[in-house]
């Protein structure tokens, strides 16, 4: 007992002390799982990792990602998915041994620190322990509720790397990770690093890309494979930065489509592609390509009927192409807006047709046009001959549904005589036209309409922004 001071001061300050520690857990740990909340953890990852840099030994962080919680808590309710939650935390902690610390990072995400992790291997080995574990199913009222776990490990050793430099790592490893499809894991390493910047300034470009004019359109020509003559042509988007140059559509369509930014892009590609087209020939058709996300956004059908109204486009010269993975969203959102798009009279093409998740209840239930046959298959007829079958029994199907097809990537003349000795109805690739720019559009259609492949008895000329190219079959 301090001199001057009564038992019950003696107790008022015990209880004061217990308030206050009540408090600083409440501060720290998440109010569902009794986890260590992100900065709490972090900070007692940084005075961990002082110790095991001045020991010499090395430790870990692993994150850990939770696939199947969004469709969990989308179908059943926000209140199976805390239970999921709940249950997960759960089975971290029983599993881990005590001096681990373990985080809730946000919904359907941990990370565990592991001190004195001795190697990679050993990361390794807790890694899939924490994968298997988790991604066990787990029982609600009279249902099973599966899920799968993916998992980011980064090293600390003698280096100096701070807590939070270690879990942004963990985090790209996990992003890695969950890439791959499945349950899984991946180490961090410098690339992904590096791959994470070059994400960001992609980021940044498209953010300024419209306004600033990086944006361009390039034009490829297809044609009638039985004639020659000019069809129409598709619309490529094309990205230059100052700084950054060529960006390929390959690297910055995924961005835009994660950050969002690809609702924005595909209007402008949209309303450009109708202008270039509308000083065309009228018998000539401009095909743009549209993101899955653009279906999401409410915005696809206004953006159309702007297009078209700005340029006084005729909607049957618009041919709106989609890949096969846009019909793995919702499905009767999606066919509303195609029926939408098809009756005021765009057509609406497939395109690489089967490449990814081709399914022959797509080709009746969606109201197709056309479908495009990826340049996959035609590149392979000449050294598989099995795959020329393939493509024959592709046109006929085609045939019977009433839809056109263009096979893309034509690169010899075999290929496309062979195409068109099967009735495919249009060619496209680098044998018969590369991709042009807008300025260069109208020398390609002036060479077309002057002389047909039929007229020239299996030439056709095709046209580049500084050469022709001449094929025969």
């Amino acid at each position: 007992m301090s001199d001057g001071e009564t038992p019950e001061i003696i107790e008022l300050r015990r209880k004061v002390h217990v308030l206050e520690q009540d408090v600083q857990h409440l501060v720290s740990h998440d109010q569902l799982t009794g986890l260590l909340i992100r900065s709490a953890f972090l900070k007692r990852v940084e005075q961990h990792l002082h110790t095991v840099r001045d020991g010499g030994q090395q430790s870990a962080i692993i994150e850990i990602g939770i696939r199947g919680i969004p469709r969990i808590t989308g179908a059943l309710g926000r209140h199976v998915g805390d239970y999921v939650i709940s249950a997960l935390a759960a089975r971290l902690s029983a599993i881990l041994e005590s001096d681990r610390l373990i985080c809730r990072l946000d919904y359907w995400s941990f990370a565990v620190f592991v001190p004195q992790i001795g190697d990679a291997l050993a990361a390794l080995t807790c890694a899939k322990s924490l994968i298997t574990s988790l991604a066990d199913p787990i029982d609600w009222v009279e249902r099973t509720l599966t899920l799968d776990a993916a998992a980011g490990v980064a090293l600390a050793g003698k280096q100096e790397t701070d807590a939070a430099t270690l879990l942004h790592r963990a985090g790209l490893a996990l992003k890695a990770a969950t890439e791959k499809g499945g349950p899984g894991y991946a180490f961090f390493n410098p690339a992904l690093e590096q791959a994470a910047k070059r994400k960001q300034d992609v980021q940044a470009a498209l953010q300024e890309a419209i306004s600033k004019q990086y944006f361009s359109l390039n034009f490829q020509p297809y044609f009638h494979s039985s004639t020659g003559e000019l069809a129409g042509f598709e619309a490529l988007l094309r990205l230059k930065h100052p700084t950054l140059g060529f960006i390929s559509p390959m690297e910055f369509i995924p961005v835009a489509e994660e950050s969002g930014a690809i609702h924005k892009i595909g209007a402008w590609a949209l309303a450009e592609a109708c202008r270039v087209a509308s000083s065309w020939p009228p018998n000539l058709l401009v095909s743009v390509n549209f993101s899955p996300e653009q279906f999401t956004g409410g915005h696809l059908l206004t953006d159309v009927h702007n297009a078209l109204e700005l340029y006084s486009f005729p909607a049957y010269r618009l041919e709106v192409e989609i890949t096969e993975s846009t019909m793995l969203g919702d499905t009767e959102i999606i066919l509303s807006q195609l029926n939408s798009l098809r009756e005021l009279g765009c057509q609406i093409v497939l395109d690489d047709f089967g490449t990814g998740y081709s399914s022959l209840s797509y080709l009746w239930k969606f109201p197709f046009s056309k479908l495009k046959i990826d340049k996959s298959f035609v590149q392979a007829m000449d050294s598989k001959p099995q795959v020329k079958g393939m493509l024959r029994t592709i046109l006929d199907l085609a045939r019977n549904l009433g839809l056109k097809v263009t096979a893309e990537g034509i690169e010899t003349s075999a290929q496309a005589e062979m195409l068109r000795s099967n009735r495919c109805d249009f060619i496209q690739g680098y044998l018969s036209g590369r991709p042009v720019s807008e300025a260069d559009v109208a020398s390609v259609i002036m060479t077309r309409f002057a002389a047909s492949l039929k007229d020239l008895k299996g030439e056709v000329m095709g046209a580049s922004a500084s050469a022709s190219v001449r094929f025969e079959f």
